[in-house]
Protein backbone atom coordinates (compact mmCIF):
# COMPACT_ATOMS: atom_id res chain seq x y z
CA UNK A 1 0.00 0.00 0.00
CA UNK A 2 1.89 2.89 -1.07
CA UNK A 3 1.17 6.37 -0.90
CA UNK A 4 0.34 8.27 -4.69
CA UNK A 5 0.46 11.89 -4.89
CA UNK A 6 -2.67 13.51 -6.46
CA UNK A 7 -2.54 15.24 -9.72
CA UNK A 8 -2.07 18.67 -7.63
CA UNK A 9 0.91 16.92 -6.40
CA UNK A 10 -0.07 16.85 -2.94
CA UNK A 11 -0.68 13.71 -1.04
CA UNK A 12 -3.74 11.42 -1.28
CA UNK A 13 -3.93 9.75 2.35
CA UNK A 14 -4.53 6.09 2.32
CA UNK A 15 -8.02 5.28 3.56
CA UNK A 16 -6.50 3.24 6.29
CA UNK A 17 -4.55 6.14 7.92
CA UNK A 18 -7.57 8.46 7.54
CA UNK A 19 -9.70 5.32 9.21
CA UNK A 20 -6.66 5.14 12.22
CA UNK A 21 -6.96 8.73 12.17
CA UNK A 22 -10.55 8.82 13.09
CA UNK A 23 -10.58 6.01 15.22
CA UNK A 24 -8.00 7.88 17.56
CA UNK A 25 -10.05 10.74 17.46
CA UNK A 26 -13.02 8.76 18.55
CA UNK A 27 -11.40 7.01 21.27
CA UNK A 28 -10.17 10.21 22.45
CA UNK A 29 -13.68 11.59 22.61
CA UNK A 30 -14.49 8.84 24.46
CA UNK A 31 -12.18 9.43 27.11
CA UNK A 32 -13.41 12.35 27.86
CA UNK A 33 -16.86 11.04 28.63
CA UNK A 34 -15.12 8.52 30.54
CA UNK A 35 -13.64 10.99 32.69
CA UNK A 36 -17.06 12.73 32.96
CA UNK A 37 -18.66 9.41 33.89
CA UNK A 38 -16.40 8.73 36.69
CA UNK A 39 -16.77 11.80 38.08
CA UNK A 40 -21.01 11.43 38.19
CA UNK A 41 -19.92 8.11 39.74
CA UNK A 42 -17.79 9.91 43.04
CA UNK A 43 -20.79 12.11 43.18
CA UNK A 44 -23.04 9.44 43.29
CA UNK A 45 -20.77 7.16 45.92
CA UNK A 46 -20.29 10.75 47.75
CA UNK A 47 -24.02 11.14 48.26
CA UNK A 48 -25.38 7.42 49.16
CA UNK A 49 -22.58 5.67 50.97
CA UNK A 50 -23.78 7.40 54.27
CA UNK A 51 -26.41 5.41 54.02
CA UNK A 52 -24.74 1.93 53.27
CA UNK A 53 -24.02 1.17 56.33
CA UNK A 54 -23.53 -2.62 56.62
CA UNK A 55 -19.90 -4.05 56.71
CA UNK A 56 -20.28 -5.52 53.18
CA UNK A 57 -21.43 -2.33 51.91
CA UNK A 58 -18.98 -0.60 53.64
CA UNK A 59 -16.65 -2.76 51.83
CA UNK A 60 -17.93 -2.31 48.45
CA UNK A 61 -18.26 1.76 49.01
CA UNK A 62 -13.94 1.16 49.97
CA UNK A 63 -13.59 -0.67 46.45
CA UNK A 64 -15.78 1.58 44.29
CA UNK A 65 -13.58 4.29 45.69
CA UNK A 66 -10.56 3.39 44.57
CA UNK A 67 -11.54 2.18 41.24
CA UNK A 68 -13.06 5.55 40.69
CA UNK A 69 -10.00 7.14 41.93
CA UNK A 70 -8.06 4.70 39.56
CA UNK A 71 -9.89 5.47 36.36
CA UNK A 72 -10.40 8.88 37.10
CA UNK A 73 -7.26 9.93 38.81
CA UNK A 74 -4.49 7.78 36.28
CA UNK A 75 -5.82 5.58 33.68
CA UNK A 76 -8.32 7.31 31.97
CA UNK A 77 -5.01 9.97 31.29
CA UNK A 78 -2.54 7.78 30.78
CA UNK A 79 -4.96 5.96 27.96
CA UNK A 80 -5.52 9.17 26.35
CA UNK A 81 -1.73 10.18 26.44
CA UNK A 82 -0.74 6.93 24.53
CA UNK A 83 -3.64 7.96 22.07
CA UNK A 84 -2.58 11.19 21.58
CA UNK A 85 1.34 10.05 20.94
CA UNK A 86 -0.44 7.78 18.67
CA UNK A 87 -1.92 10.60 16.78
CA UNK A 88 1.31 12.12 16.59
CA UNK A 89 2.85 9.23 15.15
CA UNK A 90 0.44 9.13 12.80
CA UNK A 91 1.44 12.76 11.81
CA UNK A 92 4.87 11.85 11.39
CA UNK A 93 3.70 9.26 8.95
CA UNK A 94 1.64 11.71 6.82
CA UNK A 95 4.11 14.31 7.18
CA UNK A 96 6.93 11.84 5.86
CA UNK A 97 4.74 9.88 3.54
CA UNK A 98 4.95 6.60 5.25
CA UNK A 99 2.09 5.07 4.44
CA UNK A 100 3.64 1.23 4.94
CA UNK A 101 5.02 1.45 8.36
CA UNK A 102 3.71 -1.97 9.73
CA UNK A 103 5.21 -0.80 13.22
CA UNK A 104 2.66 1.85 13.13
CA UNK A 105 0.16 -0.80 12.38
CA UNK A 106 0.57 -3.43 14.61
CA UNK A 107 0.91 -0.40 17.80
CA UNK A 108 -2.35 0.69 16.66
CA UNK A 109 -3.85 -2.62 16.99
CA UNK A 110 -2.30 -3.21 20.30
CA UNK A 111 -3.88 0.23 21.45
CA UNK A 112 -7.24 -0.61 20.34
CA UNK A 113 -6.58 -3.94 21.92
CA UNK A 114 -6.19 -1.84 25.09
CA UNK A 115 -8.78 0.33 24.72
CA UNK A 116 -11.66 -2.14 24.00
CA UNK A 117 -10.74 -4.21 26.83
CA UNK A 118 -10.81 -1.03 29.30
CA UNK A 119 -14.10 -0.21 27.81
CA UNK A 120 -15.70 -3.70 28.59
CA UNK A 121 -14.19 -3.50 31.64
CA UNK A 122 -15.59 -0.04 32.29
CA UNK A 123 -19.34 -1.34 31.20
CA UNK A 124 -19.13 -4.07 33.69
CA UNK A 125 -17.90 -2.03 36.47
CA UNK A 126 -20.52 0.62 35.73
CA UNK A 127 -23.43 -2.26 35.84
CA UNK A 128 -21.52 -3.14 39.24
CA UNK A 129 -22.01 0.09 40.62
CA UNK A 130 -25.29 1.01 39.85
CA UNK A 131 -26.44 -1.82 40.95
CA UNK A 132 -25.19 -1.17 44.19
CA UNK A 133 -26.22 2.26 44.78
CA UNK A 134 -29.81 1.58 43.03
CA UNK A 135 -29.43 -0.53 47.13
CA UNK A 136 -29.40 3.26 48.71
CA UNK A 137 -32.21 4.96 46.60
Amino acid sequence: MESVLSPAGKLAIQPSLLDMHHSSLEWLSTTVLWKQEVAFFQKLLDRYSPQLTSIEDKKKVSHFQNVITYYGGELIDSLRKKIKLHEHKLADRLQELKSTDTEYYQEQLELMDELGAFMKTFHSFKSEFFSFIEKAL
